[in-house]
């Protein structure tokens, strides 16, 4: 029951942490080593961000849709019309390409997990990003983007893969240096959430099967987080874009410190792990 309840938590702060720019990666590490959770595979993880997925996904349907299908009238029917829903498409391709490359590099290289003290360290390079870049006078509408914003977020995307720096924070920071308005820079974050999440889970698919053989008790507790991530992300979307439009979003920044202070304390007494 214990181990349950525990895997109700990470569920739980999955949900939270992926929206809000307080990096999920780097939470759910530090609370299955302080936990005693010996599970720090990318599988697990993956598995949690396609509850994430789900709930994005439910939240965004209505601007999803109209992207897709202007895109194909776009394309197919040459309807001008719809012109800015193809340039979208494309911006969101163009800033995914740069965590494709990253992500296959870091795969090649060995890249698994970090020690908590790393993590903190992280969460404190996370903290200053954010608060460095929320102080921008964002004021650009998402018509006014193109395809160099696109790449030059792309590529702050790429410093979220380290746990304790957050995806959706460090695309947050690429968005507002190009001083894009801060609502429409959370719903363009959380489109790429989605090419993102679907990429991490092919290249995790051989180890995200090998979930569903390990006994009933153990995938029992991987679903119940599932579903409790998922729920708790569509609600953690609409209190971060409450926070976004009264402008307190740096105020994470102030936990981000916290807790990665913590972490390189707790990671200190306990021989550095």
């Amino acid at each position: 029951m214990i181990e349950f309840l525990k895997y109700l938590f990470l569920g739980f702060l999955q949900g939270v942490a992926e929206v809000l720019p307080i990096s999920s990666s780097g939470h759910l590490l530090i609370a299955s080593r302080i936990l005693g959770i010996n599970d720090d595979s990318l599988a697990f993880e993956v598995f949690l961000h396609m509850a994430s997925l789900i709930a994005v996904v439910a939240f965004l349907i209505k601007p999803i849709i109209k992207i897709v299908k202007g895109t194909c009238l776009f394309l197919f029917k040459k309807n001008k019309d719809y012109e800015f829903e193809f340039k979208y498409f494309i911006m969101l391709i163009i800033s995914t390409i740069p965590i494709v490359v990253f992500t296959i590099l870091i795969k090649i290289l060995g890249y698994e997990t970090s020690p908590i003290y790393l993590v903190g360290i992280c969460l404190i390079i996370n903290a200053i990003m954010i608060f460095v870049t929320s102080k921008i006078q964002s004021s650009r509408k998402l018509e006014t983007m193109n395809y160099k914003d696109a790449l030059i977020i792309g590529l702050f995307q790429c410093i979220g893969v380290f746990p304790g720096i957050s995806r959706s924070g460090s695309c947050l920071c690429g968005t507002f240096t190009r001083k894009i308005d801060k609502e429409d820079a959370a719903n363009y974050v959380f489109m790429l959430f989605i090419p993102a999440v679907v990429g991490a889970f092919i290249l995790e698919l051989s180890n995200i099967r090998a979930i569903f053989a390990l006994n009933q008790s153990t995938i029992a507790c991987y679903l119940a987080a599932f579903v409790v991530s998922m729920f708790t992300t569509y609600f953690a979307f609409k209190i971060l874009l409450n926070i976004i439009r009264k402008g307190k979003i740096s105020y994470f920044s102030i936990y981000c410190v916290i807790v990665g202070v913590l972490a390189i304390v707790y990671s200190g007494l306990n021989g550095w792990i």
